[in-house]
């Protein structure tokens, strides 16, 4: 199980990285503890954190003994009414989504669920390991199963195969520059290119950053 520090750190980075979170770090904590609206920036910011809360608690809350399966990335989608699809967690049924990325413009083809049950196979199969896991978000994130939140569901799977595999790391995404910089770049790379760096990049980056401080910047371990 997360802890509360270890939530707020992994749904801010998503927010905040992923779609223009507005509220601090402080912000974000407390009302995800309190649950009071009012500490936050918008009523954009609002609605995505109340998904995101809905989605983080299918993935807390999941019966892992299944492994992780299409089911379980379908109800992590299907968690974000506010601001996901307009059809959340239902997998695309064509090629109806452009995705801006640095090196151009990504148009990812209609979903084929046999390698999405494939990804999801091999990672049940892996060690657990936050390498595993940043495959297996890249993997997910480029696949873009669903009509939005793609990105956001991709992490909530890849912290769920972290959890069954009883891995107590968790893997965000950089808030800051330059990190945040060369994460967008090396994503971009991925779904333009099929580099997969953007693996790797995770890797190290989760392995050196423990959490975030409460200005949202990263805490690194010591040498």
């Amino acid at each position: 199980m997360l802890n509360t520090h270890q939530i707020t750190g992994l749904l801010y980075s998503m927010g905040h990285t992923f779609d223009n979170l507005g509220s601090t770090y402080i912000a974000t904590e407390e009302f995800l503890t309190t649950n009071n609206p009012t500490v936050l920036g918008s009523r954009n910011d609002l609605a995505l954190l109340q998904d995101l809360q809905d989605a983080a608690q299918a993935m807390l809350h999941y019966d892992y003994s299944h492994g992780i399966t299409r089911d379980f990335v379908r109800s992590l989608n299907a968690s974000m009414t506010r601001t996901a699809a307009l059809e959340p967690g239902k997998l695309r049924e064509s090629a109806n989504i452009l995705v801006r990325t640095m090196r151009g413009d990504y148009i990812p083809p209609v979903p084929d669920v046999h390698r999405l049950d494939a990804a999801l196979a091999a990672a049940n199969a892996s060690g657990g390991t936050l390498h595993d896991a940043a495959h297996l978000f890249s993997e997910l994130a480029k696949m873009q199963p669903f009509g939005d939140g793609n990105k956001r569901t991709a992490l909530l799977a890849a912290n769920g195969l972290l959890l069954m595999k009883k891995n107590t790391h968790v893997l965000t995404v950089p808030v800051v520059d330059p990190d945040k910089r060369t994460f967008n770049e090396l994503l971009s790379a991925w779904y333009m290119e099929d580099d997969l760096q953007v693996v790797d990049f995770l890797t190290a980056y989760n392995t050196k950053v423990r959490g975030l401080d409460r200005d949202g910047h990263p805490i690194e371990d010591a040498q």
